[in-house]
């Protein structure tokens, strides 16, 4: 998976989803609520890892109207269709995608 982020330039990072889980933990601190405060809604916990050009661990809480807005997304049948596509024919072209990311000239416009 690749991200780019307005506070980051130009700048393309390679990551991928390490882990999803359902919590109840805080989101400003990543801890369990303490126990005088109000019980903390459940919410998917997606944790993100970036491995180039730096390593990173992003968290991010997935709220119920992200996760619905998400699948709504998801659902439509383009989407379907190209996730497919891309289970069974998504490694050459992943790569293609990684190389003329990092600025990589094609074989074709080299000559």
């Amino acid at each position: 998976m690749f991200i780019r982020s307005t506070g980051l330039g130009r700048t393309l990072l390679t990551c991928h989803v390490a882990k999803i889980e359902v919590t109840h933990m805080v989101p400003s601190t990543l801890e369990p609520p303490e126990e005088d405060e109000p019980a903390e809604p459940a919410r998917l916990l997606m944790t993100i890892q970036t491995t180039d050009p730096v390593n990173w661990t992003v968290r991010g809480f997935v709220e119920p109207a992200d996760l619905l807005l998400i699948l709504k997304a998801a659902m439509t049948p383009a989407v379907i269709w190209t996730a497919i596509k891309f289970l069974f024919a998504g490694g050459a072209k992943k790569k293609n995608l990684a190389e003329s990311a990092q600025g990589a000239v094609p074989e074709q416009a080299k000559a």
